[in-house]
């Protein structure tokens, strides 16, 4: 079981007393080493009466070689050092592993001893004190930089540690690695984005705020790390979570966590209330340029001027949801998804909240656009599964366009593959260039003639008992997606050849006709799309 590591090493010590800027200069993968005691080097080439364990405080003018190597033969802890070390001393401290703290130039030797010695004498008042001069830094630093990176590496260099800044959804936000734990770190991250790997209190984001333990400790099951984790609250809301990764913890950690969480919060806030008034500056010139209100060059200046690329061909992606406004989260909530995929694909579109839709225009690169357009659709759809399991979304692509002033086109057709995808309760993205036979069959000024010719052959279909319909229709389905193949169509629904005949002549018997006269075929095969696209309508 994970605990948080009351023995004080040499890490804990470069947290809770030594200045901050003191750098681990040699054996840093044994900076976990306990502290016993502090012990000061003062007389010219002797050691001090060592029992193993200490830390040694000494001028570079003592060590040498065979100094360092009688040091580590002693056992102890690590050697802290007032000025850099010559290079033969320090590569013999490397070779033997032996750690070597270099503190920063203008340390006051006086008062780092007593701070060692006090920290020795007395762990937990010191790690409170210690974490809010953290605390301090991190404020003033965040008070200087609205970038969030720059926050996560302090935060990283300070506890040694690795740090991992979460969205709501677990995508990784921001993330620093110190160099001992880069080899492990690829190890570990997919499993940092695993809901159900998360301590149980935290699973649901929306309990975040109300959760009785803010900070828990657990095991990542891997090359012996652990992960102190914290949600981060906002309006009493939880927006994300902030991690420590390391093989062991202290006081100081449990409680630098908290902290930080509070500085990410803040900063996070910021950083949406800026991408708000950014957001609408986006927002404002797509209505413009949909309501064709600027010319072309007007049109690339503008989307340049918000950082976007407008020399590249677009798509549009129209997104709704499907089904009444009481069976579905609300736009605001599917906006929020578009904004997530927006942070994993930064700079590659636009978009817009309006009514009932968002819209996206989607930089076009690559052999196949419109293949990656609908794998970026499909994206979306599954971070909708994942976060509303009983929720379906519907995705318009429109038309390829090369200049600024056809996105009004391209959102034009996204916006007819939308409609079809909502009356089709189409679990995929649908392309406008795919539903040729769909946009005419959509015409309401064909509509009567359409009904009267599937009443006229799949009619007395459509009208028997509601399992066995299902199961017929089903079949003339898979029977025209597998061109008439019997054999097909017989493992596409997983039955058997003669369970498929059985069906075929059920089918022949009710609706009296013959599947296999071509133009009979095509009847029917178009009564289909249009039940598809009609439902019961008469």
């Amino acid at each position: 079981m994970s605990t948080i590591e009351r023995t004080l090493t040499l890490n804990t010590l470069q947290q809770l007393a030594l200045p901050l800027g003191t750098a681990i200069v040699s054996g840093e993968a044994n900076a976990g080493r306990p502290v016993r005691w502090l012990a000061v080097a003062s007389g010219a080439g002797a050691l001090p009466f060592l029992e193993g364990g200490e830390l040694l405080l000494v001028a570079p003018s003592l060590v040498t070689e065979m100094w360092v190597r009688a040091a580590a033969n002693a056992g102890v802890a690590g050697l802290l050092m007032t000025e850099p070390l010559a290079p033969l001393p320090l590569s013999a401290a490397q070779m033997l592993g032996l750690p070597v703290l270099q503190l920063p130039a203008g340390s006051r030797l006086r008062e780092i001893e007593r701070a060692v010695l006090t920290v020795l004498l007395s762990n937990s008042a010191n790690a409170k004190e210690r974490s809010l001069d953290i605390y301090d830094q991190l404020m003033r630093l965040a008070s200087d930089t609205t970038d969030l990176t720059a926050i996560i590496q302090e935060l990283s260099r300070l506890t040694q540690k690795a740090v991992v800044v979460q969205d709501k959804r677990l995508h990784i936000r921001e993330y620093s690695v110190p160099p001992m734990l880069s080899g492990v770190f690829d190890h570990i991250r997919a499993g940092l984005e695993d809901r159900d790997l998360l301590p149980a209190s935290f699973q649901d984001r929306h309990k975040l705020p109300m959760a009785t333990t803010p900070t828990q400790l657990h095991a990542l099951g891997r090359d012996d790390l652990s992960r102190l984790i914290t949600p981060i609250v906002t309006q009493g809301i939880g927006r994300g979570y902030l991690s420590f990764i390391a093989h062991e913890f202290t006081d100081l950690d449990a409680l630098v966590v908290q902290h930080a969480a509070v500085i990410c919060a803040l900063e996070m806030a910021r950083a949406k209330a800026i991408s708000e008034v950014e957001k609408r500056l986006r927002g404002d010139f797509l209505d413009g340029l949909l309501l064709g209100s600027m010319n072309e060059g007007e049109a690339v200046a503008e989307g340049e001027r918000y950082g976007h690329e407008m020399s590249v061909p677009h798509v549009a992606l129209v997104v709704r949801w499907q089904g009444a406004a009481n069976q579905h989260p609300s736009i605001r909530r599917l906006e929020t998804l578009v904004n997530g995929l927006a942070l994993r694909r930064p700079g590659v579109f636009l978009s817009r909240l309006r009514e009932s839709e968002v819209r996206l225009f989607v930089k076009a690169e690559g052999p196949n656009p419109i293949q990656a357009m609908r794998e970026l659709a499909g994206e979306l759809l599954r971070d909708s599964r994942a976060e509303y399991p009983d929720a379906r979304l519907a995705v318009g692509i429109g038309q390829l366009t090369a200049r600024a002033n056809g996105w009004r086109g391209s959102y034009k057709d996204a916006t007819q593959a939308a409609d079809l995808a909502q009356k089709l309760r189409a679990e995929t993205p649908l392309f406008i260039g795919d539903l040729g036979i769909y946009m005419f069959l959509s015409k309401q000024d064909y509509r009567d003639d359409l009904i009267a010719l599937r009443d006229s052959t799949i009619g007395n279909l459509i009208g028997i008992e509601e399992r066995q319909r299902a199961d017929l229709l089903a079949t003339l389905n898979a029977f025209f997606e597998a061109h008439g193949n019997h054999t097909a169509t017989a493992d596409a629904l997983s039955v058997h050849r003669n369970t498929l005949s059985y069906r075929m002549a059920r089918i022949a018997e009710i609706t009296g006709l013959d599947l296999n006269q071509p133009d009979v075929r095509l009847a029917v095969h178009l009564a289909l799309k249009i039940h598809k696209l009609l439902g019961s309508e008469t």
